[in-house]
C-alpha cells in the first residue's frame, strides 16, 4: 500500500513502537545534554573527559542516532504501509496544522542527529550550533503535537489519540 492510501484502521504495531521510542529517546537527550556539552567542551579543548560525562556524552550520541534511524524507519513505514486516514469532518486548518506539525518534526528529528553526528565527527563548531538551536523549535512542535492529540480526543472527540496506542488489526 503506497502512502497515497491510508490504512484502513490505524499505525502499524512497528510505527507505534518507533513513535514511543522517539518519546523515550527525546526524554534521555534532554537529560543527559549538559553531559554532551561538557564532553565537546572539553574534547575541544585537548582536556581530560571524566568517566561520568564520556559515559553520559556517549548516550547522547548513540540516542541521538537511535532517533535517526527510528524516525526513517517510521517514515519507511509509512511510505511502504500507508497511513490512518485524517478523522472525517475535521476542520482544514487542523488537518493543514497536523501536516505541517509532522513534517516539521520529521524534519527536526532528521536534521538534529545528522548536524549533531557531523558536528561531533568533524569538530565543527558551527554545525553544533545549528543542533542546539534546533532544540527550542523541536520542542514548540512536540508540545503542539501533543497538544493536538489532546484536541483531537477531547474536543473533536476522535480515535487518533487511542491509534497511537494501539495497533491495526
Amino acid at each position: 500500500m503506497a502512502i497515497s492510501a491510508p490504512r484502513s484502521e490505524g499505525w502499524s504495531k512497528l510505527s507505534i513502537v518507533l513513535h514511543w521510542l522517539i518519546v523515550l529517546f527525546i526524554v534521555v537527550q534532554f537529560v543527559d545534554h549538559e553531559w554532551m556539552v561538557d564532553m565537546w567542551r572539553a574534547t575541544r579543548r585537548g582536556a581530560e573527559i571524566d568517566f561520568t560525562t564520556a559515559t553520559w556524552g556517549w548516550v547522547h550520541i548513540v540516542t541521538g542516532t537511535l532517533v535517526l534511524i527510528a524516525a526513517l524507519l517510521r517514515l519507511w513505514d509509512r511510505y511502504a504501509n500507508g497511513r490512518p486516514p485524517y478523522p472525517a469532518g475535521e476542520p482544514n486548518w487542523a488537518l493543514w496544522l497536523a501536516k505541517v506539525t509532522h513534517v516539521l518534526i520529521y524534519a527536526i528529528l532528521i536534521l538534529m542527529p545528522v548536524t549533531g553526528l557531523l558536528a561531533w565527527n568533524l569538530m565543527i563548531g558551527e554545525l553544533a550550533e545549528i543542533h542546539e538551536l534546533l532544540w527550542t523549535p523541536l520542542l514548540v512542535l512536540v508540545g503542539l503535537h501533543i497538544a493536538g492529540s489532546l484536541v483531537q480526543h477531547f474536543y473533536f472527540k476522535t480515535d487518533v489519540l487511542r491509534r497511537m496506542l494501539r495497533p491495526a488489526q
